[in-house]
């Protein structure tokens, strides 16, 4: 019966989103944010008409205010994710414990989230005109590796919350293939290498990848604010675009994560984490504890030691992270001229977790059934992440790795 329902939604939605949907030029124009904004609404539809095939389920309610401005791709004020809200509904006498976030810990505003997928966006780090970045800190994870000629990139992971703009969207490596099985994630990124073209291809989740060819704009445009060209996106474009493909939002397993506000028992002093993926590459950590958060600083510079503060342009605000995890993970070369780099994120290894100051030895394992990445004690323990973002750094088992004063932790990577 659920199924039935389902389809029938989904078939009434693409319906009525024939009229809405049409191809942009290559560059945007002043109306395209509103052809963003109109698919975004077409994803919320979705997941409305989903939760409304579920007995029991309170339909949450667009509040149109919230939708992008129509002045431009970006808006005057800069929001923060479209507002939902539900109906008033008679409260139980018995107290509810709220949904929580698996990736994150905290409560989910709407538990509606849960019957979606997680999206993860390819962003850029460099060149350093690309920065500031968009929309990074609405993610709940972040993965930072190395790509090649010695520059690193992000995979971000959306699930508890919209971004209205993520990007500058960049290139897939091998390292995305293996996130996107471990969340069971939709995949949005610029293009890539023929070699993760065909694996994707090849892929069960070749139908949930959405590339800005030949998906277009919405829900891959083209900004150009100074002859840049950035590649963008918006996380409700990209679930309205699935949706009328024929993918609708299901619920995937995501547990695997543990969360706890209280300190750890034991653990080293980790106020600052600084890592460097080559010598016009690092960056660093600092905690802030009045934030109870890891501040990140970019370098602006090629003397290994110039920084400046890395903001969000959603927010302007700089960019922090409840935890910090540097995973030790094995890297080898699939080709060296040109550059092509496999991260193997299998099985188990080393780990430093950093959160509320502190340094703690860990190991990162990967499931052999399949599932989130997963952090443990050194006796097997599950190890508890401080509620809130988490930011993976992925680096080389010959990386080095120092404690060079008490707190202050020099990571450099090196390549196999």
């Amino acid at each position: 019966m659920a199924d039935s329902c389902v389809a029938n939604v989904t078939l009434f939605l693409l319906q009525r989103s024939v009229s809405a949907y049409v191809t942009i030029p290559a560059l945007p124009k002043k109306d395209d944010i509103q052809r963003m904004s109109r698919l975004s609404i077409l994803a919320i539809m979705v997941i409305f008409a989903v939760a409304g095939c579920a007995p029991q389920a309170v339909q949450p309610v667009l509040d149109a205010s919230s939708t992008a401005a129509a002045s431009g791709l970006i808006p005057a004020s800069v929001p923060s994710t479209p507002t939902i809200s539900t109906p008033r509904v008679t409260q139980s006498s018995t107290p509810q414990a709220p949904v929580l976030n698996p990736l994150t810990g905290l409560p989910l505003e709407q538990d509606w989230r849960l019957a979606q997928r997680p999206i993860l966006i390819k962003v850029s780090n460099f060149p350093r005109n690309n920065r500031p970045q968009w929309g990074l800190s609405f993610a709940d994870i972040v993965f930072e590796h190395y790509a090649e000629g010695g520059l690193s990139r992000f995979s971000a992971l959306f699930y508890g919350q919209e971004a209205e703009i993520v990007g500058p969207i960049r290139s897939g490596r091998l390292i995305d293939l293996e996130l996107i099985e471990m969340y069971s994630a939709i995949f949005a990124y610029g293009s890539a290498d023929y070699r993760v073209r065909e694996a994707i291809a090849n892929s069960d989740f070749a139908a949930r990848a959405v590339s800005e060819y030949p998906a277009r704009c919405p829900p891959m445009c083209r900004y150009d604010p100074v002859n840049l060209n950035h590649l963008i996106t918006n996380t409700l474009a990209v679930r309205a675009y699935l949706a009328e493909q024929g993918q609708p939002a299901v619920t995937v397993n995501l547990q695997g994560m543990h969360f706890d506000r209280t300190l750890p028992l034991t653990g080293l002093i980790g106020l600052e984490l600084e890592v460097h993926y080559s010598r016009g590459n690092f960056h660093r950590w600092v905690f802030d504890s009045e934030a109870e958060a890891y501040l990140r600083w970019q370098e602006i510079g090629e003397d290994e030691a110039q920084a400046a503060a890395l903001e969000d342009r959603l927010t302007d605000g700089q960019l922090g992270v409840a935890n910090v995890i540097l995973a030790i993970v094995p890297h080898r070369y699939v080709s060296q001229t040109p550059e092509f780099i496999s991260i193997e994120l299998e099985g188990e290894g080393r780990a430093v977790a950093f959160r509320d100051g502190m340094a703690t030895e860990i190991r990162w394992r990967r499931p052999e059934a399949g599932g989130v990445l997963q952090f443990e004690t050194a006796d097997g323990e599950p190890y508890d992440l401080h509620p809130g973002s988490t930011w993976i750094e992925l680096v080389n088992t010959s990386a080095e790795v120092e404690e060079r004063q008490p707190g202050s932790w020099w990571v450099r990577n090196h390549l196999p």
